[in-house]
């Protein structure tokens, strides 16, 4: 089945694909000149902290490109894992949307090349079914020339073809010409002792990038002291990717490039190329502009990546374990992506010898079997239930059968794509030729394999030659073996007891947790300030009851040593009152700080959803359904997002200082505009009518989930706090409040069915103003019941202390679509009143889209409304 798109698009934009895109040219695959700033005597004298950097450097330079012709022979086992996930919030619930796992053996040889078998496969993809088949991308540990430096997929490509550092691709710290580009500095030191009392020292270098760009790193690197090869490292891109500045940049140097020719070529057919070029870049630019106004900003961040070598030998450095990690911010999307590999050696130097490339021609492979030819390795991926069909086929006659009728077809398929490729050459258009003449190529490689398949499986051999693969720009040629029943590799003894474990039985965890303490905020692209970005567009917009329709415009400048300066303005249509933010955050990729001062419209009841996002500002405009509580507030804040450290390892936790004020923002709606005013009677109600207050405070969040397994429990987890003194403007004392809440959300299979529970609860201490209460009612708390307050004290909606509970029974297990039967029940009042009162209730019907990424509810109130409401809104707790 067709891979559809919402599956391609967290693989195909995965950082790593992103930076290797426009390192060729859009047809074939000829790579553009290199682009490098020439190295100064001012660059050189600022590039080394001291002399022992600069030693260090060049130790780590040289043996970057060094090959060690002892090194004959391995054979390695290896393992691939490849996690996708997808969340709307920070805070929010984090879905598994996709992870698939390989193993496989890997020998190598100088003379053979090498040889991948896979051992194991299987994938999850919990909102469907899915198979992965990434045999052709399968991590190999080492052959000549290959880049010690990491990044998921081929990207870094062969150190001896990449020697000077290219603005084109990414910028190695350790090319030739890197010094423009880069500063270092000598760090901490250890040692390892061999078996045989040897001891080898290990030196830290730490690289900063001397300008923030996405193109360049900063990490700590640890080298053999005395052969400069890399022993670990823990790095990072210097700044995030900018989607929109990529492709501008690719443009930019597209047509750079055509003009570089049209230098050397002074034809009519150059010089229409340019113009070609031009006209491609107006167009695009507008389309970057009508995008970014429609989708908001959309960029990618590598986070993290470590590796490590261990000693084998007692002078070969190869890799036993990579990680990578980073997220991908689609606007509506969070899509956080992990690729882990690690590598364990049977032998090295000794056993049986690689076949040579000649045996396998021998076999039956022929230089036209490569598989995805004109690629680095890529991976099947078939989206659907091709089970159902593939089990039908039970006897010998109906999978001959089948495959014949594949061979009849991609046989026709493969001449026409020929007939077309002879046609286009006559034409002169000899690159559109040379793209069909691989289409051609590849499937008549299939065709090939097949036939290899038959015979080799109907004989009775357990595996069978499935192609040829020329990886890594050709700098090895690799032999790929699949087994005829691919059934056995979901139950291979390689791969970890489930899939959604988390594999720390193949990586040191302390030890990497350790790498990654070198991440710190001072390990940062030094100042430099950029020109300011101003923007406004549709994620820029915003519509409720107080300030009507609020258009916001935004200036960002990057600053450098990690700061981010950013301004935003916005005014409501509705009240006329400006609203602005000045915030100044500094970042390493895993965590954040930032100083902000403001002028905002709060929201009181924002312990459930998000009413000042835009999908909440869709549904005011569409029926009148404002469900936030808004106050207005002006002050200053100190804020801070990174992992849990410690115990609570695996959580999330978001803290707030503050200094602020409050005062009301009105009671009553400044518009009534909506669809639903103007074709029935949907009106805003009543906003609360804030206590103007003074608050000195801190408060602090602390979201956890436990189990990525759909077909097991899972518990989603979020406790808050907050604290501050006060002074309020109806009382002349100082006084104070304290809140605390608990929210967990479980859910669990059982039989045909899924069950989901929520349990909720909160209260307070001290003089708790209206605008930090607790509010219960609508789609976030209780379905069925409307958010509102009548009058301050509201019985059952709004207090100094709540409770509520829901519970679901999907029907079915699937996470795609699924259908569901829903009971809500809450309280929210006095805390001295807890226990008493009547509940709001209410129950429905509702489909749940991508595990409660998208969520649709038709809701039935029960007490005290009883009235049937509809509502569609994004990430559901099931």
């Amino acid at each position: 089945m067709r891979f559809p798109l919402v599956l391609a698009l967290p693989l195909l934009l995965a950082p790593g694909v992103l930076l290797a895109q426009d390192t060729t040219s859009r047809r074939g695959t000829q790579r553009r000149p290199v682009r490098r700033i020439p190295v100064t005597a001012e660059h050189l004298r600022t590039a080394f902290s001291d002399d022992r950097a600069r030693e260090l450097f060049e130790r780590a330079r040289a043996a970057r490109v060094t090959q060690d012709s002892a090194l004959q022979a391995y054979d390695a086992r290896s393992w691939l894992r490849l996690s996708v996930g997808v969340g709307v919030r920070r805070l929010g619930r984090e879905r598994l949307f996709f992870r698939t796992e390989q193993s496989a053996r890997v020998r190598w040889s100088r003379e053979g090349g090498a040889w991948v078998e896979p051992t194991g496969r299987r994938t999850a993809f919990p909102m469907g079914k899915a198979d992965v088949d990434m045999s052709p991308a399968t991590p190999i540990p080492y052959y000549p020339g290959k880049e010690t430096l990491w990044l998921p997929g081929d990207v870094m490509g062969v150190a001896s073809q990449r020697v000077e550092v290219d603005e084109n691709e990414l910028l190695h710290p350790l090319a030739t010409g890197a010094e423009a580009y880069y500063r270092y500095a000598t760090g901490d030191s250890a040692s390892i002792r061999l078996p045989d009392g040897r001891v080898v020292s290990l030196r830290e270098l730490r690289v900063t990038a001397r300008t923030p760009s996405y193109r360049a790193f900063v990490g700590s690197f640890w080298f053999d002291a005395e052969r400069g090869s890399l022993v670990r490292a823990a790095y990072r891109l210097a700044a995030e990717i900018d989607f929109w500045a990529l492709a501008s940049d690719e443009q930019k140097q597209e047509l750079e490039a055509a003009i570089e020719r049209a230098r050397t070529d002074s034809s009519l057919r150059a010089r229409k190329a340019v113009d070609s070029v031009l006209r491609a870049n107006r167009a695009d630019a507008n389309g970057r502009r009508v995008g970014r106004a429609i989708l908001g900003d959309m960029g990618a961040r590598i986070t993290a990546i470590t590796v490590e070598y261990g000693l084998h030998e007692g002078r070969f450095w190869l890799p036993r374990a990579h990680v990578g990690e980073g997220e991908i911010d689609l606007r509506f999307l969070r899509v956080p992506i992990t690729v882990a590999e690690s590598f364990r050696y049977e032998s090295v130097n000794v056993g049986d010898p690689v076949p040579a490339a000649t045996v396998a021609l021998a076999g039956g492979l022929t230089e036209e079997d490569t598989l995805f030819a004109g690629t680095g390795g890529t991976a099947t991926i078939n989206v659907g239930d091709d089970t159902r069909r593939r089990a039908a086929d039970t006897t010998a006659a109906t999978r001959r059968a089948r495959e014949d009728s594949l061979v009849r077809r991609y046989t026709r398929l493969v001449d026409s794509l020929r007939a077309r490729a002879d046609s286009f050459q006559a034409a002169g258009d000899t690159a559109q030729a040379r793209d069909l003449r691989i289409g051609a190529d590849w499937w008549n490689a299939r065709v090939r394999t097949m036939a290899r398949r038959r015979e080799a499986c109907e004989r009775g051999d357990s595996t069978y030659l499935a192609g040829r693969i020329a990886r890594f720009e050709g700098a090895v040629r690799t032999v790929v073996r699949l087994p005829c029943n691919p059934a056995v590799l979901a139950d291979s003894p390689d791969l970890p007891g489930s899939i959604y474990d988390d594999g720390e039985a193949l990586f040191d965890e302390a030890q990497r947790d350790e790498l990654l303490e070198a991440l710190d905020f001072g390990l940062q692209a030094p100042w430099s300030p950029r020109r300011p970005t101003l923007r406004t567009g549709l994620d820029l917009l915003r519509y409720n009851r107080v300030e009507g329709l609020s258009l916001g415009v935004r200036g960002t400048s990057l600053l450098g040593a990690g700061y981010t300066a950013m301004g935003e303005l916005r005014l409501g249509v509705g009240d006329r009152v400006p609203n602005g933010e000045l915030s100044l955050a500094r970042s390493t990729g895993r965590r954040q700080v930032a100083l902000t001062a403001f002028h905002r419209l709060g929201v009181a009841n924002d312990d459930w959803g998000a009413p000042l996002a835009v999908g909440a500002s869709l549904a005011n405009l569409l029926y009148a359904r404002d469900e936030g509580f808004y106050y207005r507030t002006v002050g200053v804040e100190l804020t801070g997002l990174r992992d849990a450290p410690g115990p609570l390892g695996g959580a999330t936790v978001r803290w707030r200082l503050f200094a602020e004020r409050h005062r009301s923002a009105g009671v009553e709606p400044n518009t009534q505009l909506s669809l639903g005013n103007a074709i029935g009677s949907a009106r805003f109600q009543q906003n609360i009518d804030a206590v103007g207050t003074s608050a000195l405070g801190a408060a602090a969040d602390l979201v956890r989930s436990f189990g990525a397994d759909p077909q097991r429990l899972r518990l989603d987890a979020r406790l808050r706090g907050e604290g501050a003194m006060t002074g309020r403007e109806d009382s002349l004392a100082t006084t104070g409040y304290g809140r605390v809440s608990l929210d967990a959300t479980v859910a669990r299979p059982v039989g045909r069915f899924s069950i989901g529970l929520t349990g909720a609860a909160g209260t307070s201490a001290g003089d708790l103003p209206i605008q930090r209460a607790f509010f219960v009612g609508g789609v976030q708390t209780v379905r069925g019941q409307f958010a509102r307050v009548d009058s301050v004290g509201d019985a059952g909606r709004v207090g100094d202390a709540f409770w509520l509970g829901r519970a679901e029974l999907g029907l079915g297990r699937m996470l795609a679509a699924r259908p569901s039967l829903f009971s809500d029940v809450g309280w929210a009042g006095a805390r001295t009143e807890w226990g008493r009162g009547t509940p709001l209730s209410g129950a429905g019907l509702g489909l749940s889209l991508l595990d409660g990424i998208v969520r649709l509810d038709l809701a039935r109130g029960i007490r005290p409304e009883k009235r049937w409401r509809f509502d569609v809104y994004v990430d559901a707790r099931f």
